[in-house]
């Protein structure tokens, strides 16, 4: 399928994916629309505004979603929109947006035909594990994993209810180009930058990073390959790296090997402590695989904050 002049809806497209992804879409000449819960469009979307329709809908108010799809009339939906892992909100806020607020997206959409809905998963909804594979019991311990496991759900139900094409691509831990400064490897390189030390409070947990190069990729052949209704994928490299690792990584590439200290803490009760996923299964039905290694996705994530550093005092998840 090309996506040149598709209609393409995303929800919350002014993160860090929906900023690399929705940039992507556009340059394969798609109509892309985005909700937004504020009147202007994202800051991550600034430069691109005039090439998007920006429609402010909040996930929690149904009207104003079914506003948007109304004029939006989309083809294809992609929902990015949810709550955040670290610092975590209030357990009732995951269930406002990532539950109630995918089921009024999914009634706003009854009615439309021939629909390709594409569903951001997360890892958490695994729990602690190596090797992840998708047919896996879902396990999640936190509240995020919770109800991001209910969000898809839904979706897949109202694939089968409705007659759309559903697809989950479950991301572990993507990173790069328009990420919140408050996470990890903004975190550190923005501290490299400014010649502060690195504090980490546990260097133990282990995520699976992924290059969001890699995962604009992911999105774009879910969004154009002939793929199973109901499927779930796997989108990650393969890999668990510690925090620790992560972080000493990034120092020594800026060449501040010595400016990471560690202060221990009591670990959170929800910390998922190891975190790698199977991607076989996106290799068999995306024709995908992670292809930036990662010291390379690192330089070039250096690069991006190094360059870019009007962008870095707005950004948001």
């Amino acid at each position: 399928m090309d996506l040149a002049g598709r209609r393409i809806l995303f929800t919350g497209g002014g993160g860090m994916i929906g900023a690399n992804l929705v940039r992507h879409v556009l340059g394969e000449r798609a109509r892309v629309f985005v909700t937004a819960r504020t009147p202007a469009c994202p800051p991550n979307l600034s430069e691109v505004a005039g090439s998007l329709t920006c429609f402010q809908a909040d996930l929690r108010d149904p009207e104003a979603i079914r506003r948007a799809v109304d004029a939006a009339q989309p083809e294809i939906v992609v929902h990015l929109a949810a709550t955040a892992f670290n610092p975590p909100p209030a357990a009732s806020d995951h269930v406002d947006v990532n539950v109630r607020g995918t089921a009024n997206l999914l009634q706003a959409l009854e009615g439309q035909k021939g629909l390709r809905f594409i569903q951001a998963g997360s890892a958490a909804q695994y729990g602690d594990g190596d090797g992840l594979k998708e047919d896996l019991p879902e396990c999640p311990a936190n509240w995020l994993g919770m109800t991001k496991s209910a969000a898809a759900q839904l979706v897949h139900g109202a694939g089968r209810l409705y007659g759309w094409q559903t697809v989950e691509l479950r991301l572990f831990t993507p990173f790069g180009p328009w990420e919140g400064r408050h996470r990890l490897i903004p975190h550190v390189i923005l501290s490299g930058l400014a010649g502060e030390t690195v504090n980490i409070r546990n260097p133990r947990p282990e995520r699976d990073f992924v290059y969001i190069g890699d995962v604009v990729r992911a999105f774009h052949n879910a969004m154009t390959r002939d793929i199973p209704s109901g499927a779930t994928i796997n989108i990650g490299s393969g890999r668990g790296r510690s925090v620790g690792e992560v972080a000493g990584e990034i120092l020594a590439l800026m060449g501040r090997p010595g400016d990471l200290s560690v202060e221990p803490s009591e670990p959170r009760p929800d910390e998922i402590w190891r975190c790698s996923a199977d991607v076989s299964k996106a290799r068999e039905m995306l024709d995908w695989r992670p292809e930036v290694p990662f010291s390379e996705a690192l330089r070039r994530t250096i690069d991006w904050f190094t360059n870019a550093p009007q962008h870095t005092s707005s950004m948001r998840s």
